[in-house]
C-alpha cells in the first residue's frame, strides 16, 4: 500500500522533495487551468515514487524550485503521460527541460497498444483498474479541495510507475528502447516554450487569396497579438480573434479609426494593430512572406496514398505498432509525391528520420517501386494481406 501525502506548506514540501530524491524513478502529473491565461496556471503537482504518493498544493506551497531540480537534474527517470504541458510548465518555471523523460502514452504506441491512448485506457490495460473521470472539469484553483478531488489527484499518478514498468518490459522485448528515446527527444523539442512564432500565422483562416503584402500584415498582427497576450497573461484569442485579423487585413485600413469599425476590437488596441500593419507595409519585397504555391496533387496521389495507408496498417498490425504514431496520411501522400517527382522527403516528414527511416521507409518504398506486391488473402484475419516475396521486416 503506497503512503499518501497531501502537501500544503513549504516545510512539508521540502521534506517531500527529500523523499522523492531518494528514488531512482518517479512519475508526475499536474493539474492546471489554462482557459483564462496565456500560460497554464499551475494548481497541483502529483508525484509517485515506488513507496509514496504526493499531492502538492502549488498555490499554497509557492515556489516549487526544489521539485523542478529533481525533474531536471538527470539523476532519475521521470515518468509522465502525454507530458507536453508538464514539459512546458517545467521549462517556464525552472528554465530547464525535464531530463530522462519517459512518456507512457508515446511508448504505448511503440508496442501496439494504442496512440494516443488516454491515461485511463492505459491504467485499465496494464493495471486492470478503471479510473473515475468525475473531476475532469474541476476548477483546481478553488480552495479548499474536496476529499474526492484529492483522491482523484492521487489516482492520476497512482498507476504511472506500474504502467511504465510493463511498457518498458515490452519495449525491451521488441528491442525498441532506442525508438522510444527518439520519440521522447522529439516530444521535448515540440514542447519547447521558446519556439519562434514561425509559420503559425499561416493558420489564420480566410487568408488563402491574400497577396504577399497582405500576408505580411497578417504575420505582423499575429506577432503583436502573441507578445501582447504574453504580457497580459491572457489567451491570444481573447485579444483579437483570427476571423477579425483576416477581415481587418482584407479591408486594408488606413488609420486606427478604421479598425474601430470592427466589432470585437478594443479601442486601446487599434493603434497597436495599425502600427503592425504599417510595419508590414514598410517591408522591402524580399522580406515579404511567400504565398502558398502548393499545386493540386495528381489524381493518383490520393489513391496510392490510401493503399499505402492500408499497407502501413497491416505492417503495424504485424509488428505491434500503431499507424498513427508511425506516419500521418500527409506523410504518406508526400512519399507518393516524392516518388512521382523524383524528389526527397521534407525534413518534417516523419518517415524521413530516425527509426522510421531505417525500418519503415524501405518497406513502403519497396511497394512504391514495385519490388513488393500484396494481395488480399484472408478477410477473416487481423493481417489480411499476403506479400509475393516475404513478409515485411522491421
Amino acid at each position: 500500500m503506497m503512503r499518501e501525502h497531501f502537501v500544503a506548506n513549504e516545510s512539508d514540501f521540502l521534506k517531500s522533495c527529500e523523499k522523492i530524491a531518494k528514488s531512482s524513478v518517479f512519475g508526475f502529473d499536474t493539474e492546471f487551468v489554462s482557459e483564462e491565461s496565456f500560460r497554464p496556471e499551475l494548481c497541483l503537482v502529483q508525484v509517485a515514487t515506488p513507496e509514496d504518493l504526493f499531492v502538492i498544493d502549488a498555490i499554497a506551497v509557492g515556489s516549487l524550485g526544489a521539485f523542478w531540480d529533481l525533474v531536471t537534474d538527470g539523476k532519475r527517470n521521470v515518468i509522465v503521460h502525454a507530458g507536453r504541458e508538464e514539459i512546458r510548465i517545467c521549462q517556464h518555471l525552472s528554465g530547464k527541460a525535464p531530463a530522462r523523460l519517459f512518456d507512457i502514452q508515446v511508448a504505448a504506441g511503440l508496442i501496439g497498444v494504442g496512440y494516443p491512448a488516454g491515461y485511463g485506457t492505459l491504467v485499465q490495460t496494464f493495471a486492470g483498474t478503471r479510473l473515475s473521470k468525475q473531476e475532469t472539469l474541476t476548477d483546481w484553483r478553488i480552495r479548499p479541495l474536496t476529499a474526492d478531488q484529492i483522491t482523484y489527484a492521487f489516482d492520476d499518478v497512482r498507476y504511472l510507475l506500474e504502467c511504465h514498468e510493463k511498457i518498458s518490459a515490452r519495449l525491451l522485448e521488441l528491442d525498441r528502447i532506442d525508438w522510444a528515446e527518439e520519440e521522447f527527444a522529439d516530444l521535448q523539442a515540440r514542447s519547447n516554450l521558446d519556439e519562434p512564432i514561425g509559420e503559425r500565422w499561416r493558420k489564420v483562416k480566410g487568408t488563402g487569396g491574400f497577396d504577399r503584402k497582405r500576408l505580411a500584415m497578417v504575420r505582423e498582427i499575429v506577432a503583436w497579438r502573441e507578445e501582447f497576450a504574453a504580457k497580459r497573461n491572457r489567451p491570444p484569442r481573447t485579444i483579437l480573434r483570427d476571423d477579425l485579423i483576416a477581415d481587418i487585413v482584407k479591408r486594408n485600413p488606413q488609420k486606427a479609426q478604421d479598425i474601430l469599425a470592427f466589432r470585437g476590437v478594443q479601442h486601446r488596441d487599434s493603434e497597436e494593430i495599425m502600427a503592425a500593419i504599417q510595419k508590414a507595409r514598410a517591408l522591402p519585397p524580399d522580406a515579404l512572406p511567400l504565398q502558398d504555391e502548393t499545386k493540386p496533387d495528381a489524381p493518383q496521389v490520393g489513391l496510392i496514398g490510401q493503399v499505402m495507408a492500408g499497407l502501413l496498417g497491416d505492417l503495424c498490425n504485424r509488428k505491434s505498432l500503431v499507424p498513427g504514431l508511425v506516419a500521418t496520411s500527409s506523410d504518406l501522400r508526400e512519399l507518393v509525391r516524392s516518388k512521382i517527382d523524383n524528389t526527397s522527403l521534407s525534413g518534417n516528414n516523419s518517415l524521413a528520420k530516425g527509426w522510421r527511416l531505417k525500418h519503415v521507409f524501405p518497406v513502403l518504398m519497396d511497394f512504391l517501386e514495385g519490388k513488393t506486391s500484396l494481395r488480399l488473402a484472408r478477410v477473416d484475419n487481423e493481417s489480411p494481406f499476403e506479400y509475393d516475396d516475404s513478409k515485411p521486416k522491421l
